[in-house]
């Protein structure tokens, strides 16, 4: 997957087409992965782009990615809260699917909106990517996975969260049932081919018990049930 999150690559592109950002913009994603976002955001602007990610590996396959722009472009292999920036810094701060690297479940999301708001300069950009709840999930369902109820709320409440806290939301689209099937579908089959790569493998083997039980729980009540927003936010002069 180029993006930990469900949007198909042409749904990230249409977006970043429509941001205005310049070749002197900052711009922050906190959970950066390998790279991939933060590549196309060279490759559009040729601005100054900052990334966040606790996953060394990942972090180095980023570092490889955009070699091409290495003097504008700096990794900080540290968790969010180990890593400190000035306020009203970056024009742009992102963070698709990564919310977790803000804090505990129930407040992930809004100490991400509130801490990148303090970095973000006044009319400069929030762009978040986060879980939400189609509808009201079933005990079973959260049961079977383990997910606390806590952890996500419904589409408007994650846009009224920034809007608590004086940011505007300009933009929110959320992923289609073929994205959500796509995306989940891809870890199944990855798991799987592990399995059949390293049979004798226990640790593996479980991975696998894991995301079948996962899988199951999916196709009965989570495709129905969870879904994945992308918002972004304007910060106030």
């Amino acid at each position: 997957m180029l993006f930990n999150n469900p949007f198909k690559p042409e749904r990230i592109d249409g977006l970043l087409d429509e941001l205005w950002l310049t070749n002197s913009s900052k711009i922050l994603d906190v959970g950066c992965g390998e790279g991939e976002l933060i590549l196309r955001l060279l490759q559009r602007f040729n601005c100054f782009a900052v990334g966040v990610d606790v996953d060394e590996t990942a972090v180095k396959i980023a570092q490889q990615k955009v070699a091409k722009y290495a003097q504008k472009a700096t990794f900080h292999t540290k968790s969010f809260a180990e890593v400190t920036f000035p306020n009203n810094h970056f024009d742009a701060s992102f963070s698709l699917g990564a919310t977790h690297a803000f804090g505990e479940v129930g407040e992930a999301l809004d100490n991400a909106l509130a801490s990148l708001k303090v970095i973000t300069k006044p009319s400069g950009l929030i762009i978040i990517g986060d879980g939400y709840w189609r509808k009201e999930p079933d005990p079973a369902y959260l049961q079977m996975t383990g997910i606390d109820k806590k952890e996500l709320r419904a589409h408007h409440e994650n846009i009224a969260a920034g809007e608590k806290i004086g940011l505007e939301c300009i933009y929110a689209i959320t992923a289609s049932h073929e994205e959500w099937d796509h995306f989940e579908g891809a870890f199944w089959m990855a798991a799987e081919r592990e399995r059949l790569q390293q049979p004798e493998d226990p640790q593996i083997a479980e991975k696998v018990n894991r995301r079948r039980k996962w899988k199951n729980a999916y196709w009965q009540w989570g495709q129905n049930t969870m879904g994945f927003g992308l918002y972004v936010f304007l910060v106030a002069n």
